[in-house]
């Protein structure tokens, strides 16, 4: 039986086949798009994740950092409350 893949691996995947058949330049242009939108270049009332090229590259550029402030964090807490589970 195969061991199941750690979740980082899984993200890059993901991600891989996401940006397949994706030109670089496109997601390039996305992004830098995006920023501009996220510091107020863009009309609030615009899109922002336009189509697949954006969301594309809306993935790449910030789910890798989310992912790893997330792992951080949740990682932290468990030793900071070791055994503590939710309540339902």
């Amino acid at each position: 039986m195969n061991a199941p893949a750690p979740p980082a691996e899984t993200l890059r995947a993901a991600l891989a086949g996401l940006l397949d058949g994706l030109p670089p330049r496109q997601a390039s242009q996305a992004v830098e798009r995006l920023i501009a939108s996220y510091r107020g270049a863009t009309p609030t009332d615009a899109p922002i994740l336009r189509d697949r090229a954006d969301v594309a590259a809306y993935a790449a550029y910030r789910m890798p950092a989310t992912f790893e402030a997330v792992r951080s964090a949740l990682e932290a807490f468990a030793e900071a409350v070791p055994g503590w589970v939710p309540g339902g």
